[in-house]
């Protein structure tokens, strides 16, 4: 599939912020078992969704590049590129629950979140100036589902020491680390939207765990790894 992109050079008051009538929402990549896939740009496709229950997303880390986890094709991973691009999503009023991963170099540009919780990594190798990175921050925007339905309070936080399988893409989130972050602010049966779906592990956590979920990716290469982990998985 081919789909036109938006530069991301744009200026965010020129991004699309409102449905545009005139619009028509491209056919899907993938689209089975309530697991759906767009190629696109999610400033020209998540405008034309229907409002979901939450948006649970691992946004670009604003590397520019430096690292072979910025390695994308058709953007560029500048800090204020992603900063526009994140802030897009959570003005978009497409869900009145948001759980992010932002990142630590570009966690204090997003506004403050309702609550912060984190993934722990006692065995942590990133580096930085201050040493070894042992943790990655965890925004939540909206009310905690579990107080609302009277379950109490739970842990916003998360021990780990699962490694990421190798998919081809540069950065994936560890399967079994991602869906317990789904299992705590998603409900069964709600549906979740992931704006920067990368190679498809929410919507695989989402169809593991009886959920609904729309992926929304720019580069076609990680929409064909998404579609091809959810068509395995289907044979199981």
């Amino acid at each position: 599939m081919s789909s036109q992109t938006l530069s991301t050079q744009d200026p965010p008051e020129q991004l699309q912020t409102e449905e545009d009538s005139s619009a028509t929402l491209c056919s899907p990549y993938f689209d089975e078992g309530g697991i759906t896939i767009y190629h696109g740009d999610c400033r020209q496709i998540l405008p034309m969704l229907a409002k979901a229950d939450a948006i649970l997303t691992d946004p670009p880390y604003g590397l520019g590049g430096s690292t072979d986890k910025a390695n994308y094709e058709s953007f560029s991973d500048d800090e204020n590129d992603v900063e526009a691009l994140v802030k897009f999503v959570l003005a978009s009023g497409k869900a009145d629950r948001v759980i992010l991963t932002p990142g630590q170099k570009m966690m204090f540009r997003y506004g403050e979140p309702t609550a912060v919780g984190a993934f722990y990594y006692p065995a942590g190798s990133g580096s930085c100036s201050w040493g070894f990175v042992g943790w990655q921050p965890i925004f939540y925007f909206g009310k905690d589902p579990r107080l609302q339905d009277g379950k109490g309070r739970a842990m916003n936080s998360f021990q780990s020491t699962e490694s990421a399988e190798k998919n081809g893409h540069p950065c994936p989130k560890p399967v079994g680390q991602w869906a317990r972050l789904m299992l705590r602010t998603t409900r069964e049966g709600e549906t979740i939207i992931d704006p920067f779906m990368g190679s498809g592990t929410t919507l695989v956590c989402a169809r593991e765990h009886n959920r609904k979920c729309i992926g929304i990716e720019i580069e076609e290469k990680y929409c064909e790894i998404a579609a091809n982990r959810l068509a395995q998985r289907l044979l199981f």
